[in-house]
């Protein structure tokens, strides 16, 4: 592939006009002209008037015509995604409060593959979980291609992490296994028990991805099944059940579909596959039994904040938030659980799952607000009805007057995208779509 240079480039300064900047500092990434032949390394600087500015290697402005580029390129320079990247999707310019009804909703994930079916028991494989999206654009990091990758797995033994990949927002998206036929599976991360044994519990599921900027890595948070959970709850040096709890995983290229979980031997046999939990159950009874299905992201402060879903001996789950200065390391709010079965908005639902979160401006105070969603579901029923709530402090939630909304949650996370005036909403199976009122382009 040839790379451009100045004499196929035309370099010109463009002052006084309204321009689309970067939010955050920017990582060089490869971009590409219409006709695939030519390139440039270079990072985003802005976008104004169908021409897009770039910072070369030697920092040196190089301005490009909008349709000169790629599709996948002026798309991202048309909506600079490291907002959407870090997951607290950004609302600061709605008018209003978001809509209950989605316009649009659709299917994008199937089951394909024998991965995704239970390993449980034989009648099991009837039961479909195939969902848990999580959805990030690879312009970070190494061999930053532009494209959507979808993060999904299921909850049932020996699920593992798959990867799916869109060049727009929308799809379709294509299973790893679909875009390259000698692969064996779509997993990225497959769990060492695979394909399992009738009755093993083991599985990873409900990945979170998240772009990491200080690190320059992606980090992937996902929860586990611990068969040494016996082991674990009996050490004094661990806390609460430790049945299942959430790991981190981590890389520089999400083209190369290789991540490293974060794991330690001297953990013992406490943890299995010797993973250290970043997020691990605690002594307190709401958060007992599992750590698990939590919804990370990076408020527009730079403070990490997990949205989390704990679980209790006897099987209600609860939510509430921890934070971080470097999404490594966290602090759990000491007024946890936030929203529970006995003091939700409606007390006779007794499964309670986080969303996810949007940033909706400061108010007259200089306090941020931000969107908190959550689903609701009744104890032993998986029919999760979705759920608004508003908050400055992440401590005191007001829920929405209007109720619930009419769009359908999953049992994991919700992954917001949003560009231009739509907000994506992923969740399951299914991708839904809402307009955002006040907002023209």
């Amino acid at each position: 592939m040839k790379f451009w240079t100045a004499t196929l480039v035309m370099l010109f300064v463009i002052s006084g006009l309204p321009t689309v900047t970067a939010q955050q500092e920017e990582s060089p990434r490869l971009w590409k002209d219409s006709s695939g032949q030519f390139s440039i390394q270079a990072k985003y600087s802005s976008f104004s008037e169908g021409n897009v500015v770039l910072l070369d290697e030697g920092n040196r402005e190089v301005t490009i015509p909008l349709k000169s580029l790629s599709l996948a390129d002026q798309q991202y320079a048309m909506n600079p995604s490291v907002p959407n990247n870090l997951k607290c999707v950004d609302l600061s310019d709605m008018r209003g409060q978001l809509p209950l009804v989605a316009d649009r909703t659709k299917q994008i994930l199937r089951r394909s593959e024998p991965w995704e079916f239970s390993t449980w028991k034989p009648e099991a494989r009837k039961d479909d979980t195939v969902g848990y999206p999580s959805v990030v654009r690879n312009d970070r990091g190494k061999n930053a291609d532009g494209r959507y990758y979808l993060y999904f797995s299921h909850h049932d033994p020996t699920s593992g992490i798959a990867c799916a990949i869109a060049d727009k927002i929308d799809g379709p998206y294509r299973k790893l296994k679909q875009i390259d036929s000698t692969l064996d599976h779509s997993l990225v991360l497959v769990n060492p028990h695979f394909p399992g044994k009738v009755g093993d519990p083991s599985h990873y599921s409900s990945p979170s991805v998240v772009w990491n900027e200080a690190e320059q890595l992606w980090f992937m948070y996902f929860h586990y099944y611990n068969h040494y959970h016996n082991a674990w709850e009996r050490d004094p040096k661990f806390p609460g059940g430790g049945n299942q709890m959430t790991a981190l995983a981590t890389t520089s290229d999400l083209t190369s579909h290789q991540w490293t979980i974060v794991e330690d031997k001297s953990i013992g046999h406490v943890s299995i596959h010797d993973i250290v939990p970043v997020l691990a159950t605690t002594t307190e009874s709401w958060m007992y039994g599992t750590s698990s299905y939590h919804a990370m992201q990076q408020l527009p402060n730079g403070q990490w904040m997990s949205f989390l879903r704990g679980t209790d001996k006897v099987g209600l789950c609860s939510v509430g938030f921890a934070r971080s200065v470097d999404g490594r390391n966290w602090e759990l709010f000491p007024q946890n659980p936030m929203i529970r079965p006995t003091s939700g908005p409606d007390k006779t639902l007794g499964i309670y799952r986080p969303g996810f979160i949007g940033y909706l401006g400061t108010n007259a105070a200089g306090k941020p607000n931000y969107l908190v969603v959550w689903s609701e579901s009744r104890k032993g029923a998986d029919v999760p009805r979705v759920r608004y709530g508003y908050t400055s402090d992440f401590i005191n939630i007001q829920p929405d007057r209007r109720g619930f909304a009419q769009w359908s949650g999953g049992d994991g996370l919700i992954s917001p995208w949003r560009e231009g005036n739509k907000l994506y909403l992923f969740a399951a199976k299914h991708l839904h779509i809402i307009t955002l009122p006040g907002i023209s382009r």
